[in-house]
């Protein structure tokens, strides 16, 4: 993994957490009026899915830490 690839990853993580923080917004927006839990359900099932891309991403990374690979390898 090169350092550009992991500058790549971290800032995904970043645009996720993001996307998932408005998702949440949204859902508890939904239910302060009054929606359905059905309404809610997708966007919270969304944040789920979210949240298992961002430790998807953490865990490319610690492996390529543990590796001592990409940007981690000793120079």
């Amino acid at each position: 993994m090169t350092f550009e690839h992991a500058a790549v990853l971290v800032e995904s993580a970043s645009d996720l957490l993001a996307l998932g923080n408005r998702l949440d917004i949204i859902a508890h927006a939904l239910a302060e009026t009054g929606e359905p839990q059905a309404h809610q359900q997708p966007l919270i099932d969304a944040t789920g899915h979210i949240g298992d891309a961002m430790r998807a991403v953490f865990a490319a990374l610690e492996a390529a830490h543990a590796d001592g690979g990409g940007p981690f390898r000793e120079r």
